[in-house]
């Protein structure tokens, strides 16, 4: 069961990273498009400023599980490196433990924040592209995190992860 909802997570975690780099994708090509308008048109497009710094939020959000999953994250091994097997994967728990602890919490946060951005009508300001949708972004890629987590946990207590 356990498996099934790892490879479930893993999945998902790879959609959300393929719709990042599609948003990531968009953002350049509205980039180009705005600077080649300026260029030869003396128009850009209105609001790009806008668009990229809102998209660029939702595709880091969108990147973050995937990228914990292939491990990508930065590690620094200078006092493990000599390390049994036994104390690395003590200290990969512990890392997991926090990892875990701290997207949960950031889910949360954000979902307050996200709360008090609709109820205040938090919007851009040329585009008018309210704010608050970003936040779901990030509560639903720090919940997936989360469950990255403990399902990392899982698999590293009943052995089933091995380098």
């Amino acid at each position: 069961m356990a498996q099934v909802v790892s490879r479930a997570l893993r999945r998902l975690s790879q959609i959300f990273a393929l719709a990042g780099g599609l948003i990531m994708l968009t953002l350049a090509i509205i980039t180009v498009a705005s600077i080649l308008g300026r260029t030869f048109f003396g128009h850009s497009i209105e609001g790009n400023y806008e668009l990229t710094e809102v998209g660029l939020a939702i595709a880091v959000f969108l990147f973050l599980p995937e990228c914990y999953l292939r491990r990508g994250h930065v590690i620094v091994d200078l006092f493990t490196s000599g390390c049994r097997p036994a104390t690395i994967r003590l200290l990969d728990n512990v890392g997991h433990f926090l990892f875990t602890f701290a997207t949960a919490v950031f889910a949360y946060r954000m979902t307050l924040s996200g709360i008090e951005s609709k109820d205040y009508y938090e919007q851009t300001m040329i585009l008018a592209l309210p704010i608050w949708w970003v936040y779901v972004v990030g509560v639903i890629s720090f919940s997936l995190c989360a469950l990255c987590g403990v399902t990392q946990l899982l698999s590293r207590d009943s052995g089933e992860y091995d380098e």
